[in-house]
């Protein structure tokens, strides 16, 4: 209630034509609209809405900007959040110890990531939803360990099982009554940086006029860089094979800016959402067609299971069943190899449908350029211009495995050996349905961006899945809900150290 009061103590602001630095990149010939404020937090998305919100509620005078004309990002399909000791699981009798949160998550990272940092997050993270009620937020009630893949009873489901309903816009308002100043259609352009520390940023307006911020505190928050080729490659994906599935505006240019300025990156070993696909998605209309979630990472060809995956020469690799305890991993070989193919006959696809007939009959009448349909494996291979001597030594070597019952090359279960001799065959192409990526500039404990020698850049700040500091290369989604709570986390967090530094 105390934030009702601040409505009125918002930036100020005034056009200007004030000299400007010497930027690289970026050089508006005029400045029309000087704003000063104490934080100013870049894209409002799942925490670039924490962060405001925050700093709102400390009494900051905040100005906020979101590039494209709606607040959430991509965090409009989020369903929920992960905690610790709410209310919700003491109603529903559920009791987690957060030491198995937190040594799983190290272990699972083979202690690369922040101990301190995990265990700061978790300890936090009931405190994170009381919060989010206070500020309005709305949960279903419903506590569960997502769907039955996590270990623990720890995801919060928002009311309507998204964010775009129990979240976004509750944040959107409560940031409004706080006084934040939001800027919509505002794209920042350039970080300050002033004798050392980050005094505020350049940005432009719709209507390309450039307007300039001074701010004792930047917070970066704009997503990650899941439409940048650049980024993406050098994470090590080939951008020719990747299908970007988020919403508009994450091009990395918060990356951009931060490095600009000195941030360390961490792209190499950031980590991501993403999910194999047969086909481009428009050409399938997937995501309109829940029949054709069979060609994405929720079904048959993205996971492996079953068939023989091979690479760009027409080799097995891997246990097709890798990625059978986290999806999340099925896309990780991509990194490795410059495509991925998934190769069965007509038996293992009519045993796959085998209680679904009509879905079958529908897959039969598919025109998709990135699942070859032959009578031989030689024709199946000249449709992507794979070795058909190399493709059919693989295929001979991993029907002799499964005529064995034992995977003696890569240890996949005997189960899931089943021989491809039955024609038609199939090869399917495996291209990466990137929804986000999760990490990209270096940060501390406090959320600060770090330089190159690991100390902290003062006034900077980065939090999301800008600067996501909990995994390395792997979301492990041991516990659902951590990559959302570091979202609420990690903005509350820079919020309040930024205030610190400001009042002291």
């Amino acid at each position: 209630m105390a934030g009702v009061g601040l409505a009125g103590c918002g930036p100020t602001s005034a056009g200007s034509n004030a000299s400007q630095e010497d930027v690289a990149g970026y050089a508006p010939e005029e400045v029309v609209e000087t704003i000063d404020a104490d934080i100013a937090v870049v894209g409002l998305g799942m925490s670039g809405l924490a962060a405001a919100v925050q700093a709102g509620c400390n009494g900051d005078a905040v100005v906020g900007l979101e590039a494209t004309n709606v607040t959430g990002g991509n965090g409009i399909g989020v369903e929920g959040i992960f905690a610790v000791g709410t209310e919700l699981q003491k109603a529903a009798g559920i009791e987690i110890d957060p030491v198995e949160v937190v040594r799983t998550e190290l272990e699972e990272a083979q202690m690369v990531t922040d101990g301190a940092l995990w265990s700061r997050f978790v300890r936090a993270s009931g405190d994170n939803v009381s919060w989010l009620i206070e500020q309005g937020v709305k949960f279903s009630g419903v506590v569960d360990d997502y769907l039955g893949s996590g270990i623990v009873s720890g995801f919060h489901w928002f009311e309507g099982n998204v964010a775009s309903t129990g979240y976004i816009p509750q944040m959107t308002e409560r940031a409004k009554v706080l006084g934040v100043d939001i800027r919509m259609e505002t794209t920042a352009k350039k970080l300050i940086k002033e004798g050392g520390k980050v005094t505020g940023l350049y940005a432009q307006r719709k209507d390309g006029k450039a307007i300039r911020i001074n701010a004792k505190a930047v917070i970066l928050a704009t997503g990650g860089y899941a439409q940048s080729q650049e980024f993406m490659e050098e994470r090590g994906f080939n951008w020719e094979n990747v299908i970007y599935g988020g919403t508009p505006g994450h091009n990395g240019d918060g990356l951009k800016m931060a490095f600009e300025v000195g941030a360390r990156s961490f792209v190499k070993n950031s980590t991501f959402n993403c999910t194999n696909i047969c086909g481009r998605g428009d050409t399938f209309a997937w995501k309109a067609d829940p029949f054709t979630s069979i060609f994405c990472g929720a079904g048959m060809f993205g996971t492996g299971g079953n068939q023989l995956w091979v690479n760009q020469d027409a080799a097995r690799f891997i246990n097709e069943n890798f990625a059978a305890a986290n999806f999340e991993m099925q896309s990780v070989p991509a990194m490795t190899h410059r495509a991925l193919y998934s190769v069965f006959d007509r038996a293992i696809l009519e045993t796959a449908f085998a209680q679904d007939p009509e879905s079958l009959e529908r897959i039969d009448s598919i025109n998709e350029p990135d699942l070859a349909v032959a009578d031989t494996l030689e024709e199946a291979a000249a449709h992507f211009e794979l070795d058909a001597a190399a493709l059919q030594a693989s295929v001979d070597r991993y029907n002799e495995l499964c005529e064995a019952k034992a995977d003696a090359d890569f240890g996949k279960p005997a189960e899931l050996m089943d021989p491809i001799k039955t024609p038609p065959y199939y090869i399917a192409k495996l291209n990466q349905y990137y929804l986000m990526s999760v990490g990209g500039i270096e940060c501390d404990i406090n959320a600060q961006a770090l330089d190159e020698a690991k100390r902290p850049i003062e006034g900077l700040y980065a939090v999301g899945t800008d600067g996501c500091m909990l995994y390395r290369n792997i979301y492990t989604i041991n516990v659902g809900g951590t990559c959302n709570g570091n979202n609420v986390n990690s903005g509350r967090t820079a919020a309040n150290h930024a205030h610190s530094t400001i009042t002291s």
